[in-house]
């Protein structure tokens, strides 16, 4: 698509066009890449096709002879191929031509081709959100890889309701995306939720490598767990933050050290700062360092020519008991949960801060030694408690609850680490005048679109159902919670509205009419006795 765009001297006059080209090829991009993964998985049927057919040809599977009979079941026993002689079977030669078509590695062909398989044959109705723009090939993917241990028998449901979720609903970020396919999951195939942890666990392991681009550096790859990542991640972090403010290093240098700490087993990270950095000892240049004069162990010679030691063994001391240390920082996370999943009246998933959904079995065991603090919903604060800038912890815990990330479009910011932002800006000279602190005027903002929103020419919204649309600079708007924790815990959904003195009128006048309607029909029925 060819966009003219004439520069003048105001700028504005013509950026205000760009952003529906941008969402309209994202669309069209969409679009091509179903048409992409559709012949994908054509080229290898037909591939498949080709294979079986010059196998066949070749071969018809009789053996000619007891020898060759023979020799087949030897091969078969060895584990050797009957088929290798033919050379690379249909899914190796689509590979190959894929490859070779989109200038990709044979591992990225092998993925189009598997995708698009589950496109055709096990996604198909949120393949078609794919078609038409709705989704695009990386939120496809996701909803492929955590529908992966979903049984066929299950499939066509989860699918359609999939399906169903992402066309009655605008764009999500990718976070709030994988939260909707793994609620359906959980809700319409359970059994593969248990299956997937099961092979998480199965499958974890860590690595450690030298980096190919970095020389002197190593990397660090693993997999394990999401509670147990969840854990360890939270750790680093209060290790972390445990220094003083003068420490000279970032928080990302300060994690890496905080992980050498632990495997030096050490519970809290020493700080760098100028007060606690030890101060290294003046040495005089005059001083001779003498090497001093190590005895020489005795060595008795064996016919053998081998030397022992003469020495007495010396006893190995027994480790010291690893005792904790109070002062160490406490490793803090965040879980939500229904207090009827807790107490084990249903099994309903939980939201891990920064991880997801988490089954009902392994929350309640990650919980059963953690601090909790009860959410209520509904709450009412007084007039001062609405007139103060910073809100309660309670009122901040509602607010976290009821979302999953940061409300700005595409953001994935973990919702505990975002700033709690006033829909309404707070008036600090005059805090009546609008802008109250509730739960209706709160929304979380990262700090990046905090300031964004703020100085950015960004307006916002927020309805009674606590819906945040954002409106850019361009007049363009957008929905920055299509999914959301109030969808995962109903509790959360906020009641009805306050009423406004307009209401109050309108329903009286309601109320007014539906007593005058039900009177004449009482008075009609009172002149009007049956039988007709």
């Amino acid at each position: 698509m060819l966009i003219d765009c004439p520069l003048t001297d105001e700028h504005w006059t013509y950026t205000d066009h760009l952003t529906p080209p941008i969402t309209h090829c994202a669309s069209i991009t969409s679009a091509a890449s179903y048409r992409l993964l559709t012949a994908a998985s054509l080229l290898h049927e037909e591939r498949e096709l080709d294979y079986q057919l010059r196998r066949t040809e070749l071969r018809d599977g009789q053996a000619s002879s007891a020898d060759e009979l023979h020799r087949r079941a030897a091969d078969a026993a060895a584990g050797i191929d009957p088929y290798v002689e033919y050379g690379p079977d249909g899914f190796d030669q689509a590979t190959a031509e894929l490859g070779a078509a989109l200038m990709i590695p044979a591992a990225q062909a092998r993925d189009l081709i598997r995708t698009g398989d589950v496109l055709r044959y096990r996604l198909m109705l949120t393949g078609n959100t794919l078609a038409c723009g709705r989704i695009d090939q990386r939120r496809f993917t996701i909803a492929m890889k955590r529908t992966d241990y979903v049984s066929d028998s299950d499939m066509q449901t989860v699918d359609a309701h999939l399906a169903e979720a992402i066309l009655a609903r605008p764009p999500m970020s990718t976070t709030q995306f994988t939260t909707l396919v793994d609620a359906i999951v959980a809700r319409h195939a359970p059994d593969a939720v248990r299956r997937r942890r099961e092979r998480a666990t199965r499958d974890r392991h860590i690595t450690i490598a030298p980096d190919r681009f970095q020389p002197g550096q190593a990397r660090i790859t693993g997999s394990l767990p999401v509670t147990d990542a969840a854990a360890f991640n939270a750790q680093l972090d209060a290790m972390a933050a445990s220094v003083h403010p003068d420490d000279p290093r970032n928080k990302r240098q300060r994690r890496v050290d905080a992980m050498i700490a632990l495997a030096a087993h050490l519970d809290t990270l020493p700080c760098r700062c100028r007060h606690c950095a030890p101060v290294p000892k003046p040495v005089d240049l005059d001083d001779t360092v003498n090497e001093p004069e190590m005895e020489r162990p005795s060595a008795a010679i064996k016919s053998d020519d081998t030397i022992t030691e003469a020495l007495e063994p010396t006893p190995t001391p027994e480790p010291a008991p690893v005792t904790v240390d109070p002062h160490a920082p406490v490793p803090t996370f965040h879980v939500v949960v229904n207090l009827s999943t807790l107490l084990g009246v249903d099994d309903d998933p939980g939201f891990l801060d920064g991880h997801g959904l988490i089954d009902a079995d392994t929350m309640r065991s990650l919980l059963a030694d953690a601090r909790r603090s009860f959410v209520t919903t509904g709450i009412h604060a007084d007039a001062e408690a609405e007139s103060r800038y910073t809100p309660s912890r309670t009122l901040q815990n509602l607010v976290r609850c009821g979302e999953l990330c940061c409300t700005f479009p595409g953001c994935n910011q973990p919702v505990w680490t975002t700033d709690l932002d006033h829909t309404t800006p707070f008036d600090h000279h005059s805090p009546q005048a609008g802008g109250a602190t509730t739960q209706r005027n709160l929304k979380p903002l990262c700090r990046f679109h905090h300031r964004i929103k703020t100085f950015g020419m960004w307006r916002d919204y927020q309805d009674e159902y606590l819906t945040a649309w954002f409106q850019s600079p361009t007049g363009h708007t957008f929905v920055g919670n299509a999914f959301n924790g109030r969808d995962l815990f109903g509790y959360l959904v906020p009641g009805r509205p306050p009423d406004h003195p307009a209401r109050s009128k309108l329903a009286g006048q309601r109320e007014t009419r539906t007593t005058t309607h039900r009177r004449e029909i009482d008075a009609w029925n009172a002149a009007n006795p049956p039988p007709f």
